[in-house]
């Protein structure tokens, strides 16, 4: 875990312990009820069609590799054409994949997974464009100034930029360079990365016998305890649902965030040598919803600042007189405003589309809505001095809305499918399920 892990060792022990002892019984019980340890149902829609995924992921992953002689192009082209050139080849790139995958007829979790793992690739493949484009424009400006006998200071600094450690740009536009940004737990490019001496495989056996052990666990929480309230939902109501999911979703989303930066990020980090594990921060100490979107995913965090967050920060002040009701705006609204909400406006078309695509069915955006919302949320809570000092209060705010909104999302989401037909079997409603909890 993070580096402040030796204080909470005992906490997660805990935690595991009495999840173990809880599945037990749970089985046991389900055992005695129906004369099968656990729900097979599930398994036969994650495991189907398991070849095709694999291919098809496989493919995915090589296809990013096109961004290696794209660089090599850009940086010999005309830079004025550069951002549009680009743009123009993530959608195509998006386009084609979000594609391939409506064409197979998956199954959801399938289509959820290979969703996912879609805008986790385009964001590597967005990052190492972008950065090497900036790194293309520095070595231009810096052979011009050094044939033009500019300023000395100016030069040293684009050289910095272009060689921030021993790797100097455009050296790094290799396949082999790529690959080892590509299987690093890191979604912002850098030209090195810090690395650690030798690969552990004791760590790396320990971390797949991990994810395989949490794999487990949260199918037996999907499968035993999400499904059955899912298939009742027509009946009993969103409402009811929801409260009966609660403890369960808060169980699915702790063994995701423990399968996903514990386990998966460690073992790639791992086996690339790669130095940072900081992949969270302490997100369950989060005081608001902006607090924990930076504490909770830390790649994803570190992209929106350096791609989203930064660049409209900078942008936005405005020199010109206030003509127009677009320039008002910016002279009114304080960069970092802007800049967060770009951020979160960003961040929730971003899910909204994972969502859409994943599902197959558009409903009214209440995803992006609900994260939009956030804005207003934490302008009050950081305006209100009698909420703003309750730091206690504030984090148990926080949790009851994580606790309680992401259930209900999921009954959302999932509520037209069961509400179709009340004999919706229970691998059609797992796959619902295992889609709503990857979110």
């Amino acid at each position: 875990m993070y580096q402040g892990s030796d204080r909470i060792r005992g906490l997660v022990t805990c935690f595991w312990t009495i999840v173990g002892a809880y599945l037990l019984s749970l089985l046991f019980s389900h055992y005695q009820q129906s004369g099968q340890v656990m729900a097979s149902g599930l398994a036969s829609v994650i495991f189907s069609r398991a070849a095709d995924l694999l291919v098809s992921d496989l493919a995915l992953v090589l296809s990013t590799a096109l961004v290696v002689p794209l660089v090599l192009w850009l940086k010999a082209a005309d830079p004025r054409h550069g951002a549009a050139v680009q743009a123009v080849a993530e959608v195509t790139w998006l386009g084609f994949w979000y594609g391939w995958q409506g064409s197979r007829g998956w199954p959801w979790a399938q289509r959820c997974f290979f969703a996912l793992h879609t805008v986790v690739n385009w964001m590597k493949v967005h990052s190492y464009l972008s950065t090497n484009r900036r790194l293309a424009r520095a070595l231009r400006s810096a052979k011009q100034l050094k044939e033009e006998g500019g300023d000395a200071r100016e030069i040293d600094r684009l050289e910095a930029e272009l060689c921030p450690y021993g790797t100097r740009f455009p050296d790094n536009v290799t396949l082999g360079n790529y690959a080892l940004f590509q299987l690093s737990p890191a979604l912002v490019y850098e030209l090195e990365y810090p690395r650690t001496a030798r690969i552990r495989w004791g760590y790396v056996a320990e971390k797949l016998a991990g994810t395989a052990g949490i794999f487990v666990v949260f199918y037996i929480v999907v499968a035993h305890l999400v499904i059955p309230h899912l298939e009742r939902m027509p009946d009993t109501g969103v409402g009811v649902a929801t409260l009966h999911l609660m403890g369960p979703m808060a169980t699915c989303w702790l063994l995701f965030f423990f399968i996903t930066f514990d386990s998966i990020a460690n073992g790639f980090a791992e086996l690339t040598r790669f130095a940072d594990r900081r992949f969270y921060d302490d997100w369950w100490n989060a005081r608001g919803l902006d607090e924990f979107s930076r504490k909770w995913n830390r790649p994803v965090h570190m992209f929106l600042a350096r791609h989203v967050y930064m660049p409209v920060r900078e942008a936005w002040p405005h020199p010109l007189p206030a003509l127009s009701a677009w320039a008002r705006l910016r002279r009114a609204v304080p960069p970092g405003v802007a800049a967060m909400a770009a951020t979160f406006f960003f961040s929730s078309i971003l899910h909204e589309l994972t969502i859409v695509v994943a599902c197959h069915r558009w409903n009214h955006a209440v995803f992006f809505f609900s994260q939009m919302m956030q804005i207003p949320l934490i302008i009050c809570s950081e305006r209100l001095p009698w909420f703003r000092n309750q730091q206690a209060l504030r984090n148990w705010a926080f949790w009851l809305a994580m606790v309680s909104f992401q259930p209900f999302l999921l009954c959302f989401y999932t509520y037209p499918a069961f509400a179709k037909s009340t004999s919706l079997s229970v691998v059609s409603s797992a796959v619902v399920a295992v889609n709503g909890t990857s979110i």
